[in-house]
């Protein structure tokens, strides 16, 4: 775990030569006429607006992580707060499609795709800052989620979408005690408060992040279900030929035109993977409706857990198998050998050794990301659903581990 600094002694100072460099090498701390002249007169005011929300957070926040941090609770919130990272939704997602919730992974999967996207637009859009470091110390396994604008949070937009649903569930069965019900409420409510709490705690975020985060998440999560309810409601997506065509057609439209950045900021990247995850769902489900399979059919627990364990055994690895083993070569000499895509890639990375040898001290404005990376990206991870509900389901078949 890298924690940014030690605990230091109350009363802490450092010489303001010192505290601007560490200032500056995070993104969104230069001043207003750094910002000025790369935005429009709305984005820049409301920016301004914004920012007397975060310009003095950092002393109070540091006083309450002072007052209240352990090495137990560095521990404990380091390692929840892998709960909302995108390789942890890789992995976790596909196991409700494993029981036969296919239903369930549905839901998710647009919910958590879309509020990655708003917030990380929102974050590329304002460019505020997180709170500042030092004071703050900020506690994390990985350094690249510190290189990110702050609000709004999408640790709490996650964390709101999958509460609200998770709830939704839990109180529209009909099943379950009154009991049963409060449990896993309680449950859920755990999950919200120490994912959100934890960035706070850990000097991730503020509350303007947080709040703004967790709106996010309440907007995606209404947003969905009135388009289900009112709009989608009779709507199948393999009726239609040109349905995956118009899924992959809005996936890249709304990449490439994602606003961009003042400073260097991996924001986009998540908002890559995840709309990749819904194209790559959507194009499942229209497979297989178009030859007439139901997802998730003979994955229930009919059969008993030592089905489903087996089903995991295999699964997981398959899953793993794409993308880390196998995607990332394999699509990237399509695009460049069969498709014809520039590889440009080597222009942007040095364009960024550049940037880091002008200087080591300060941000660098934003260069973008290749757009080989941006279509590779997509693909690789659109191939995990398609893993998950497509090649998954045949290789259980073969092995005789469905429950049907």
């Amino acid at each position: 775990m890298t924690v940014e600094e030690s605990m230091r002694p109350r009363g802490f100072s450092e010489p303001k030569d010192t505290l601007q460099k560490h200032i500056l090498k995070d993104p969104g701390n230069h001043p207003p006429s750094h910002f000025k002249d790369r935005m429009s007169p709305m984005r820049f005011a409301m920016r301004q607006e914004l920012l007397r929300f975060t310009d003095t957070q950092s002393v109070k926040l540091y006083e309450w992580q002072r007052a209240h941090r352990t090495k137990v609770r560095d521990i404990f919130f380091a390692y929840t707060s892998s709960l909302g990272s995108h390789t942890f939704y890789v992995l976790c997602l596909p196991l409700p499609a494993f029981m036969g919730h296919f239903h369930l992974v549905h839901d998710m999967v647009y919910l958590l795709g879309y509020s990655i996207y708003v917030s990380g637009y929102l974050k590329d859009y304002w460019c505020l800052p997180r709170p500042r470091s030092p004071p703050l110390h900020r506690i994390t396994f990985s350094a690249y989620t510190t290189m990110e604008y702050g609000a709004p949070s999408s640790h709490a937009a996650n964390a709101t979408v999958v509460t609200l649903l998770l709830l939704s569930h839990i109180w529209s069965s009909s099943e379950s005690s009154v009991f049963t019900k409060l449990m896993f409420s309680a449950m859920t409510f755990s999950y919200y408060f120490t994912l959100v709490g934890g960035r706070i705690y850990c000097g991730m975020h503020g509350l303007l992040d947080i709040i703004s985060g967790s709106l996010v998440g309440v907007f995606c999560f209404v947003l969905k279900h009135f388009l289900a309810k009112f709009v989608l409601q009779d709507f199948k997506i393999g009726d239609h030929w040109w349905s995956p065509l118009l899924s992959v057609a809005f996936a890249l439209a709304i990449l490439f035109t994602h606003v961009r950045p003042i400073d260097e900021c991996p924001c986009f990247e998540d908002s890559v993977a995840f709309v990749g995850v819904i194209s790559g769902l959507e194009c499942s489900e229209w497979f297989l409706q178009r030859s007439n399979l139901e997802p998730g059919a003979g994955m229930g627990l009919e059969k008993g857990m030592a089905l489903f364990l087996l089903r995991l055994l295999v699964g997981i690895p398959l899953i793993v198998i794409w993308k880390y083993v196998v995607s990332k070569p394999l699509v990237y000499s399509a695009l460049i050998h069969a498709f014809q895509v520039p590889d440009d890639r080597a222009d942007k990375l040095a364009k960024r050794q550049a940037a880091k040898k002008e200087s080591t001290t300060v941000c660098p404005l934003y260069i973008g990301e290749a757009k080989i990376d941006i279509i590779g990206r997509f693909i690789i991870y659109a191939g995990v659903p398609v893993t998950v509900i497509v090649v998954c389901p045949l290789a259980f078949a073969a092995l005789n581990i469905m429950s049907e």
